[in-house]
């Protein structure tokens, strides 16, 4: 009994986190790898045998590191077909560039908290917007938006907090 209840909940993460797992996905790999990506990401899902405790941190961790090792194995080919082309501009170019990869995971970091932030409702984005993109005081925002400074203060306080809380534990942040 217990085995059909876990498959069940299984399948409603599916139904839950099976678009936005490809928005995401996608906004990494920008082709069609994605479905695939995220295929692997619930087969994997629906095999493991151990309860999983945070199922939504998981599976965008899977998705990314599945998006992480489809551009590494895209980048192996591109790479390869330069070097056969003895493209030897490319080369001194990626020489002097920071490792690639790096490069492209701390993009992936920036885009994973854009995604977060999109995914909060219209009033969290607009205060983490004021506060961060237009660098405004407590004061200013509460002056725009009614709210006392406090209040302010308490929400941006608590819509930090639970996005910091989820990025951790999807390993986004230390």
């Amino acid at each position: 009994q217990m085995m059909a209840d876990q498959k069940q909940t299984k399948s409603q993460w599916f139904d839950r986190l099976e678009s936005p797992l490809l928005h995401y996905a996608y906004g990494i790999l920008r082709n069609d790898d994605a479905q695939d990506v995220v295929q692997e990401a619930f087969i994997r899902f629906f095999r493991e045998t151990e309860e999983v405790s945070h199922p939504k941190a998981w599976l965008y961790k899977t998705t990314r590191n599945l998006s992480i090792d489809t551009l590494r194995k895209r980048a192996k080919r591109v790479h390869q077909t330069k070097e056969q082309q003895l493209d030897f501009l490319s080369e001194v170019e990626s020489e002097s560039k920071d490792d690639p990869v790096q490069e492209l995971e701390k993009q992936e970091k920036v885009r994973r908290v854009r995604h977060s932030l999109n995914l909060l409702p219209k009033e969290s984005q607009k205060l983490i917007t004021m506060k961060f993109d237009q660098k405004m005081s407590y004061k200013q925002i509460a002056d725009e938006t009614g709210l006392s400074v406090s209040n302010v203060g308490y929400k941006l306080h608590v819509i930090i907090r639970d996005l910091s809380t989820e990025l951790q534990e999807e390993g986004i942040i230390g």
